[in-house]
């Protein structure tokens, strides 16, 4: 296979999109300026190995995406979490890969269907897992193919996914910690490596909670240039268009100093200044919950690598666990999609999210016999929201136990369904599509923030806010002898903004790429004009 590469420097500065010629063997990479391209790989993300070597093909600690050529086949690779995507869409012999949903529509000319009602249902369908997601994405003409975990292999005899190595067996908490241990060390050296254009920033978040405070009980050794607190988290009872003032304190500011880590405090609400990202956000996801991490771009200069407790219920006690989300197993299965919603934005800001929880996730079920064995006793509390192997790795780095895990908290942004731009320019950007292309006129969408009121009030219903919905429920659900709620309003509209957003980013992204590809024109016939004179 051989590699030809562009790089675009509109372009976002991660994302990248290729295209592959089965039949004559080359490969054309279009890429943002910060993604790592050799001779034989490509790639914006880290692994376990020393960066020159691009050994990131088969091993389970990889974290973003990228490609590694070899003399008959490419293998493009996929971050070993469910945070990140790749796409791609096969045409006879020719077939295009990206990190990037709205790229790869750009780059073949297609959109999504906004009369398609399936969109939803498909973000949502991350959270079943590696092995249960749904892999078709509808459009205009006709389909994309979405993948994650596993990877890609192409070569003249096809297109075939291939699994990514399964971490070692884990026998008790020494053998789980030294694999965390280790594998995070050589990670962050990786992130580090001279070899690299330009060496990554190593950032990282921390509340008050068990999953970011054993992320930087493990990372604080190998040195974090930044750490992130979000001083007051989401209230239960609110939604994040009026919790302003309701919220709970879940400062890590402490847990930061006493693992000797300096800490950056950020407004989970910064959004209400001003949300210039809000349409990458809804690119991910319909209902995009990360917009707590909004500030974080603000110190992103250069390319960095951001660490997350994304995927920390690994840790929770396995009885807890199961009620949320079933039985263990190798899946990847998540019950909520905190997280998720980073994948667009991430590739414009310049970083890329390493989940630590993730590492060895795939041995969840010994993970779970660890967590209830003997040796954990000392660090269990029996309680509701309690998590041994995070508690242990957090006290042993010297973080006393009063300081975190006390309760369970969040820093989510939660809006009220269906989704709707918090900005005004892009409300009414959306609003006008949904008129143009006849989905809702203009008078039905000035129902929306009722709409909105309603479904709120469903969400967040209890015994305190609410009642009346809170007991009629458990009123009907008596009659009728099985669980009752009611529906919210206007399920129709669930995917509209996501489907909105994706397209205009892809007519973006289309707009550059005609660009880059006029002066690259222009460029060649110079050159040869040059060339011809100089004969």
């Amino acid at each position: 296979m051989r590699l030809t590469t562009f790089a675009n420097a509109s372009l976002p500065n991660l994302a990248w999109v290729a295209e592959v010629d089965r039949a004559g063997g080359t490969v054309i990479l279009l890429h943002g300026p910060w993604v790592e391209v050799r001779q034989n790989f490509f790639i914006e993300g880290v692994w376990n190995g020393p960066f020159q070597a691009g050994g990131f093909g088969e091993t389970d600690s990889v974290f973003g995406t990228g490609a590694i050529l070899s003399d008959d086949s490419v293998r493009f690779v996929t971050t070993a979490s469910t945070t990140d995507s790749l796409y791609y869409h096969e045409n006879d012999t020719r077939l295009t890969v990206s990190n990037s949903l709205p790229l790869i529509l750009g780059y073949i000319e297609d959109a999504l269907d906004v009369r398609c009602s399936d969109y939803p249902a498909i973000c949502d369908s991350i959270m079943k897992g590696i092995n249960d997601y749904r892999r078709d994405i509808p459009t205009v003409r006709g389909r994309l193919r979405r993948l994650m975990y596993r990877n890609l292999d192409v070569s003249k005899g096809g297109i075939r996914e291939s699994e990514k190595s399964m971490p070692p067996r884990l026998k008790c908490f020494e053998d789980y910690q030294n694999y965390l241990q280790n594998n995070y060390k050589l990670m962050a050296a990786n992130a580090r490596d001279s070899a690299r254009a330009r060496p990554l920033q190593i950032l990282s978040t921390q509340s008050s909670g068990f999953d970011s405070t054993a992320v930087n009980a493990i990372a604080a050794t190998y040195g974090v240039d930044k750490v992130f607190t979000i001083s007051k988290g989401k209230s239960s009872r609110y939604l994040a268009h009026d919790d302003d003032g309701k919220a709970p304190d879940d400062d890590g500011g402490q847990i930061c100093e006493s693992l000797g880590l300096d800490c950056i405090r950020i407004d989970r609400r910064a959004f209400v200044q001003g949300f210039d990202h809000e349409y990458l956000y809804y690119c991910a996801l319909h209902h995009n919950q990360d917009a707590n991490l909004l500030e974080i771009a603000n110190h992103v200069a250069n390319p960095s690598l951001l660490l997350t407790g994304t995927g920390g219920a690994v840790w929770r006690d396995p009885a807890v666990k199961r009620t949320k989300r079933g039985d263990a197993d190798s899946q990847l299965k998540r019950s909520d999609s905190s997280g998720l919603g980073m994948a667009e934005v991430r590739l414009v800001v310049g970083f890329i999210q390493l989940p630590l929880p993730d590492l060895a996730v795939r041995r969840e079920q010994e993970i779970d016999s660890i967590t209830m064995s003997p040796e954990m006793d000392p660090w269990r509390l029996g309680t509701t929201y309690d998590k041994p192997i995070a508690r242990r790795i957090a006290e042993e780095a010297g973080v006393p136990r009063k300081m975190f895990g006390q309760s369970k908290k969040g820093s989510v942004v939660i809006f009220s369904h269906p989704a709707i731009p918090y900005g005004k320019v892009l409300r009414d950007q959306f609003l006008d599509y949904l008129a143009d292309q006849k989905i809702m006129t203009r008078s039905k969408t000035r129902l929306w923030p009722a709409v909105r009121w309603v479904n709120s009030m469903l969400l967040v219903k209890s015994k305190r806010r609410f009642a009346v919905v809170y007991y009629a429920e458990r009123v009907i659900a008596k009659l009728i002898g099985r669980e009752f709620r009611f529906k919210p309003m206007w399920r129709q509209a669930e995917g509209l903004l996501f489907c909105f957003c994706v397209n205009k980013t892809a007519k973006l992204y289309a707009d550059q790429l005609d660009v880059a590809a006029t002066q690259r024109s222009a460029g060649s016939r110079e050159t040869a004009g040059q060339e011809g004179r100089a004969s």
